[in-house]
């Protein structure tokens, strides 16, 4: 079980439990415990508490005693399949005394069964068509996107339960468009008490950054701030509570501070929230009605899948190469057979070339060219692993970059980094800003 102690007294609590010995025992990730965290902040509740917990008969059934009337929400992922281990239900029953009953949703069973029917050639079996049910009195929550079906019940005076399927997908899609998000802005409105955010930036690293607001992270102090590094980018999250005595909103705590932050932050931030480099990078283009192509090598494609995985990609980027050995970068792009020669594949003389290459080959306004040393194998004394060169090259901007990325993360993380940092070139060039350095 993982904790925090809430913030104040007035904002409502809630918890997370994760279902499955495969969860327990590690042998699956459990994203939706974070993800979920994460929601029932933005509708503003304070998770107090994450548990995961086995398939074992009775073991939900005896969190929820020992939950019931002492937290605002209950929120359970799991449990709610077609076989034997699949106790979500009965645990819940059981707790509240009650029957467990078809959901009452004409032609729920029926569904099922022709499901079933599609892929087995005997009829479906009780275990599989139990997804269409539910513990008597609950409200039944539809997954458009898989067979089980989940649903929301009150627990003694105060507590609300809901009850999602395990897949994250189906889980989340229970969640929006089965009614449970709708039911908890019903019941808590929109998280007046707590606001969220997360301010993002790129080209120092975290003590770096900081040390740029370390005033802000004052314990106790309201709003309450995080900071959290990966290979993507380095990110602030800002937590701010209303303070009905000094009449502060805590949406206006929250976006106050976010203003100053990102004023101390100056060209180092560069978005909020679920916004990622690549989707700016490509709101951006697509604004200035402009193109970028990439030639890569060590992140095999990374880059372009980075940029095509935004929505709209389309309208600003149409092709692009990974060039992964010597000869591909001299036939695909026209690097110069000397410059491979002389300096290396892994050199800032040949990313500029690539750049180049890729530029003047697909017309586009801009181009990024990454080429390094990835691992685990291949570094030298001169050129370790993690040595990366990258360049860019657009209309009356060319520069090269020298990065060591971080070596002890792998090989994964190295391509992530040097994503990160070709997208924050361009990034830094279409809005005018310092170059990276």
């Amino acid at each position: 079980m993982t904790s925090s102690s809430a913030p104040t007294s007035e904002v409502p609590t809630a918890v997370v439990i994760s279902i499955g010995e495969e969860l327990l025992e590690g042998r699956v990730a459990d994203t939706n415990a974070g993800t979920f965290a994460r929601e029932l902040l933005l509708h503003g509740l304070h998770v107090s508490a994450l548990y995961t917990i086995g398939d074992g008969v009775g073991e939900l059934q005896q969190l929820l005693a020992t939950l019931t009337d002492k937290v605002d929400v209950i929120l359970t992922t799991g449990g709610l399949g077609p076989t034997l281990d699949d106790r979500t239900r009965g645990d819940v029953a059981a707790a509240l005394g009650v029957d467990i009953v078809p959901v009452p949703v004409p032609g729920a069973m029926a569904h099922l069964a022709e499901v079933y029917a599609r892929y087995h050639p005997d009829q479906a079996t009780e275990e599989f068509l139990a997804q269409a049910s539910m513990p008597a009195g609950a409200e039944p929550l539809a997954n458009a996107v898989g067979s089980a079906w989940g649903f929301m019940r009150n627990l003694g005076s105060r507590s609300r339960l809901y009850c999602l399927p395990g897949p994250p997908v189906e889980c989340w899609s229970t969640f929006r468009a089965g009614g449970a998000a709708a039911d908890l802005q019903q019941r808590f409105g929109a998280g007046a008490g707590l606001a969220h955010g997360v301010l993002h930036t790129a080209g120092a690293p975290e003590s770096v950054v900081e040390e740029q607001v370390r005033e802000f992270f004052s314990p106790g102090s309201n709003p309450r701030l995080g900071i959290t590094a990966s290979a993507d980018q380095v990110s602030i999250s800002v937590l701010a509570r209303s303070e009905p005595a000094k009449a502060s909103s805590a949406s206006v705590l929250l976006e106050s501070t976010l203003v100053e932050l990102q004023r101390r932050l100056g060209h180092l931030w560069w978005g909020r929230d679920s916004q990622t480099l690549a989707s700016l990078v490509v709101e951006t283009l697509s604004a200035r009605r402009q193109t970028v192509t990439v030639a890569e090598s060590c992140t095999g494609g990374r880059l372009a899948a980075a940029l095509t995985g935004v929505a709209g990609a389309s309208d600003v980027f149409s092709f692009g190469w990974v060039t992964y050995s010597n000869e591909a970068k001299q036939q695909q792009l026209g690097v110069p057979q000397q410059l491979l020669v002389e300096h290396g594949a892994v050199s800032v003389e040949v990313a500029a070339a690539m750049a180049e290459g890729a530029r003047r080959v697909s017309g586009a306004d801009w181009s990024l060219a990454i080429t390094g040393v990835a691992g685990p194998d291949g570094g030298t004394a001169e050129k370790p692993v993690g040595a990366v060169c990258l360049a860019i090259c657009g209309p009356n901007t060319a520069y090269t970059l020298v990065r060591q990325q971080f070596a002890r993360a792998g090989r994964d993380a190295i391509q992530r980094q040097s994503v990160r940092d070709a997208l924050d070139m361009l990034r830094r060039a279409l809005a005018g800003l310092p170059a990276l350095g």
